[in-house]
């Protein structure tokens, strides 16, 4: 059977996965936080004929065709969009937002999106449901806490005898509430956790990321402290793609795949040809 014919068909499985990704890209193009990907490709392996030599200093071998060996993930920066409502939230710079399902296994989530919203109890939450997670005291340094953080971020209705009527978020992540009389007071923190690995994180989808031995040890931070995000309020991140870019790389690939199919059919024409010289 001619080698060709194998690495055609290679050809054609991995630029099939090529194309998937990028369209997994473009269709993500308004989620907020995306992050996109890039197939990561490699030979898988060459048969030698002869190694190179003294006498013969260029050896002899034939390439087996090629495979997809992974997928990275780029986690640039995404454009900031301005909403002004005070819980849209967006990270500038390294880390995650940590969310939990509030469900009894405690299932914990990392992600950038920040489109949270104050549900009936005053908890901050995603449209998805899961809870805002942070810490409930204030954390200082840049040291960090090892570990996730605990603790719902909440904004209580009352104030004392005052009724809340405002509440802030800084940079930091500090969490203040304000009073109908004017009274100020801190309720909490939102830390930015970040990750030894990012592209080692399980990917649940819902734009949703899982820690895994891969992704290494996880500390969250206060915002701006030991290399963290800074967290912005009235303020989303929209997806990372590239739009040109991800088209340009769609036609390349869509060139290299008509070139690995023509490659079959012509080492098909060709082992037409020689079972036809039997005759």
């Amino acid at each position: 059977m001619m080698r060709s014919l194998f690495n055609g068909v290679s050809g054609v499985l991995a630029n099939q996965t090529r194309m998937d990704v990028a369209g997994n890209n473009l269709a993500n193009s308004g989620t907020l936080g995306f992050k996109t990907s890039t197939p990561l490709s490699t030979s898988v392996f060459e048969q030698s004929v002869r190694d190179s030599s003294a006498a013969q200093p260029i050896g002899l071998s034939t390439g087996l065709g090629t495979q997809i060996v992974g997928v990275s993930r780029n986690y640039e920066q995404g454009a900031l969009q301005r909403t002004n409502v005070p819980t849209d939230l967006s990270l500038e710079g390294d880390g995650f937002f940590v969310v939990n399902t509030g469900k009894a296994d405690g299932t914990t989530h990392l992600t950038r999106s920040g489109n949270f919203t104050v549900d009936a109890e005053g908890y901050l939450r995603l449209p998805s449901g899961q809870y805002l997670m942070g810490e409930g005291t204030p954390i200082a340094g840049n040291t960090g806490v090892e570990g996730l953080p605990s603790t719902r971020i909440q904004i209580p209705s009352k104030l004392g005898s005052e009724s809340v009527v405002n509440f802030s978020v800084g940079a930091d992540g500090t969490v203040v509430v304000t009073g109908s009389g004017g009274t100020t007071k801190t309720v909490g923190m939102i830390t930015v956790q970040r990750v030894a690995n990012p592209n080692g994180l399980a990917h649940d989808g819902g734009n949703m990321y899982t820690n895994t031995l891969a992704s290494g040890k996880t500390t969250h931070y206060s915002g701006g402290a030991g290399g963290a995000a800074t967290l912005q309020s009235g303020a989303l991140e929209s997806s990372n793609l590239d739009m040109a870019k991800e088209f340009s790389n769609m036609i390349l690939i869509q060139r290299a795949f008509e070139a690995s199919a023509k490659s079959i059919t012509t080492s098909d024409e060709m082992l037409q040809v020689a079972s036809g010289l039997k005759r």
